[in-house]
């Protein structure tokens, strides 16, 4: 058995691959168009290896689960009573915390208010909605199937149903995409009032739609200071409607940053299952088939679908630290490091007094936190830290 976390929280990662269709930009593990008889035997195998894992943990470890996250794919491509029977099976498998964050991941056009009020009624208490934009072209030209007033129907309908916490997923940088453009998706989300907002970077992956344009040049990717001003304009509105930066690409109302999301920042302890799930246990980290056809075969077969692992290192881990903690609000503190039998300010060597210096990172004697300024580069302050 791995050593325990760290960090005493225990999440859960739920995947489920399906959508519609595969967006242009999309490499995740999912399945587009699948048959019904494949999303039936999909939900029947991650009941069987879902209620097996959350058995077997529980005979060595009584850590209630804190977060429960669904995400995809798409998980309202599925119907409630099928997720409502898997949220079921965690209760029944282990103890789910009594202020369990519940999260699942949505696309408006998959979303009513009937579904909605079934997802609440089953346990869901936080809705991430994959919005991306309020540009209908933007929209477009990322092969989504929703436009801007869906997004507004179902964020109202959430609202009227009593859903508390909301987060809408925004993408800039789309190609074509213009300041004013991503100015006004900034301004017609706040309207909204969402608990919680995701920018990301749009990411041309090889082997994509997008990434084969990109190739024979029928597709011009932004430039990058054309990412940081997109970037910049985000913070400052968000930060004018009273969401606060807690992470590189996440904003929050106080009280509502994604505490699945800080357990994976935090280098905590996570269970995973679905094809493609990443699950990790103090230190061992391990995966699960992608594909969604193998993945039925593997558990029908065996019971089980997990085709890697790796036990990290105590450097590896300390390492996994730095580079997310770097990338938060609250940072990360330097005296970890002795858990993992590690002394980072002497391995760092003068490199933290001179980010220190350059006013890149602030250090209180412990705790090293990336100053406002310098998200940008994050990534780099990371690897100067990295031991």
């Amino acid at each position: 058995m791995p050593a325990r976390s760290l960090f005493c929280t225990l999440g859960l990662y739920v995947h489920v691959p399906f959508c519609a269709r595969r967006c242009p930009y999309c490499d995740f593990a999912v399945t587009p168009n699948a048959r019904p008889q494949q999303i039936t035997d999909y939900v029947a195998v991650l009941r069987t290896e879902l209620d097996g894992a959350l058995r077997r943990h529980a005979v060595t470890d009584a850590r209630p689960i804190s977060t429960v996250f669904f995400g995809g794919g798409t998980p309202t491509e599925l119907h409630p009573a099928d997720l409502a029977g898997l949220l079921n099976l965690v209760r029944e498998g282990a103890t789910l915390a009594p202020d369990a964050e519940v999260t699942i991941e949505g696309n408006p056009e998959t979303l009513d208010a009937a579904k909605l009020a079934a997802l609440r009624d089953a346990g869901f208490n936080r809705l991430s909605l994959g919005a991306q934009s309020f540009d209908d072209l933007a929209l477009r030209t990322l092969g989504r199937q929703h436009r801007a007033a869906d997004i507004v129907r179902v964020m109202q309908q959430a609202r009227a149903g009593g859903w508390e916490d909301l987060s809408l997923d925004l993408i800039y940088a789309v190609p074509g995409q213009n300041y004013d453009a991503w100015c006004e998706t900034l301004q017609r989300t706040l309207e909204l009032e969402p608990e919680h907002v995701s920018c990301y970077a749009l990411t041309i992956e090889e082997g994509t739609p997008f990434g084969r344009r990109v190739s024979n040049g029928t597709l011009l990717p932004l430039e990058d200071d054309a990412h940081a001003d997109l970037m910049s304009a985000a913070d400052a509105a968000l930060g004018v409607g009273g969401l606060e930066r807690y992470e590189i690409s996440n904003w929050a109302r106080p009280g509502r940053e994604s505490r699945h999301n800080q357990n994976y920042w935090r280098g905590g302890d996570y269970l995973a299952a679905g094809c493609g799930a990443h699950g990790h246990l103090g230190g061992l980290r391990w995966w699960n088939e992608r594909d969604t056809a193998k993945y039925i075969d593997t558990i029908i077969r065996e019971g089980a679908a997990r085709v890697g692992e790796e036990e990290l290192s105590p450097r590896q881990r300390w390492n996994e630290i730095v580079m997310l903690g770097v990338r938060t609000r609250e940072g990360f503190a330097a005296s970890t490091s002795r858990q993992f039998g590690l002394d980072a300010r002497m391995e760092w060597n003068g490199a933290l007094a001179r980010l220190v210096e350059q006013g890149v990172v602030s250090d209180d004697g412990d705790r090293l936190v990336l100053a406002d300024n310098a998200f940008a580069v994050a990534d780099a302050v990371a690897a100067r830290l990295l031991v």
